[in-house]
């Protein structure tokens, strides 16, 4: 039996840390995001090294662990792409909000 490749467990690995990290940005504790993002940027950005890493070593080397590797490719790709678009929908909405309050704010004054 052929054994599984290393990196194409800490792939997975990080792409699952990457999913606890991101979706521990939508707590609704001060300050989370903003620690939380970057971290899962990171920890994705580690998923796909990895992984495409494992991908290479896998032949070369007679492993198994291919779902692993690839598991975490995708999920640490998308995870990174849900960051950004969780980022940019929330600078959009304080943006918005914050005309918003500009516009409405003296017509509730007495």
């Amino acid at each position: 039996m052929r054994p599984t490749n290393r990196l194409a467990t800490y792939s997975l690995g990080a792409a699952l840390l990457t999913v606890i990290s991101f979706c521990l940005g939508f707590v609704p504790i001060p300050m989370t995001a903003p620690i939380c993002y970057p971290a899962a940027i990171i920890l994705g950005i580690v998923a796909l090294v990895t992984g495409f890493r494992a991908l290479k070593q896998m032949p070369v080397r007679d492993e198994n662990g291919r779902w692993l590797a690839l598991t975490g490719i995708w999920v640490g790709g998308l995870s990174i792409l849900a960051v950004f678009c969780a980022a940019t929908f929330s600078l959009l909405m304080l943006y918005y909000g914050l005309e918003y309050l500009q516009t409405v704010w003296p017509t509730l004054a007495p």
